[in-house]
């Protein structure tokens, strides 16, 4: 994997986002300190200094937008073959020649492991980590590559024209109308046993999660593109344990990596 950079902030808009935009990933980051233990909240604040998982959460998508790095981009997805079982799904993942959001979360995670790497590489993988988590979590970015992701699927929401990955980019968080501290705070009610179950899936399992949800999406944009107040309500949810499982998730790995029995 190309080394790692550091750019500013830049600007978000409704469509054509490659993650769940920045309140999204907030939310994601948010959640995962809530669920770190204290010697990983160390291990964290070593690395990040001042700066929050939520505050670092968007790193990868700043790097995204400068033209001299969107080689990233394949970095925040993984589009396959729609119809496909669970051991066909696995398969067409793992055997993918370019970087996809599954081996960079792996990649990621073994540069945060590796002694031989400095602590600039390891914030930089931190950084990433947490982003790419998030990403395989919003259902669109386990999709399908002939439509980039639902990028070409156009739908109406509200009245208003854009496409399905936009949608559940920030269409329904925006419509949500929560900040990422309130979307942490209420999304954030996982019981001690759905932790456990979550945090001990495996990481394909994750991804196989979205790919059946982004499936049903896109039978219903195909029945009928032009959503409601209705879809919102009837979606919304769907969102919220997806970005709870993304935090919970998070700081499941980052738990495993900074505060296991073998550290």
């Amino acid at each position: 994997m190309k080394k790692y950079f550091l750019l500013g902030l830049v600007l978000f808009c409704f469509l054509g986002l490659v993650s769940w935009g920045p309140t999204g990933h907030k939310a994601v980051g948010q959640i995962a300190e809530n669920h770190l233990t204290p010697a990983t909240k160390l291990a964290v604040k070593n690395l990040l200094g001042h700066e929050s998982l939520a505050d670092v959460s968007n790193y990868a998508d700043e790097i995204r937008r400068d033209p001299q790095f969107k080689y990233t981009t394949p970095w925040h997805y993984v589009n396959v073959t729609p119809g496909l079982n669970f051991e066909q799904f696995a398969h067409e993942v793992i055997s993918m020649p370019q970087d996809n959001v599954y081996k960079m979360v792996l990649s990621c995670e073994r540069d945060l492991k590796d002694p031989d790497k400095s602590n600039s590489q390891k914030v930089a993988a931190l950084k990433l980590l947490v982003h790419f988590v998030g990403d395989l979590h919003q259902p669109m970015h386990v999709s399908n590559a002939d439509d980039k992701g639902g990028n070409t699927i156009n739908i109406k929401f509200v009245g208003n024209d854009g496409n399905l990955h936009g949608l559940w980019d920030s269409g329904l968080i925006d419509h949500q109308g929560l900040t990422y501290q309130q979307m942490a705070s209420e999304y954030d009610t996982a019981t001690p046993a759905e932790i456990a179950k979550w945090q001990s899936d495996d990481l394909m399992v994750w991804l196989w999660e979205s790919y059946q949800i982004s499936t049903i999406l896109y039978k219903e944009a195909a029945d009928n593109p032009d959503f409601d107040e209705q879809y919102y309500k009837d979606h919304i949810s769907i969102l919220e344990k997806r970005i709870e499982k993304g935090g919970i998730r998070l700081a499941g790995i980052l738990n495993s990596i900074y505060d296991s029995p073998k550290n």
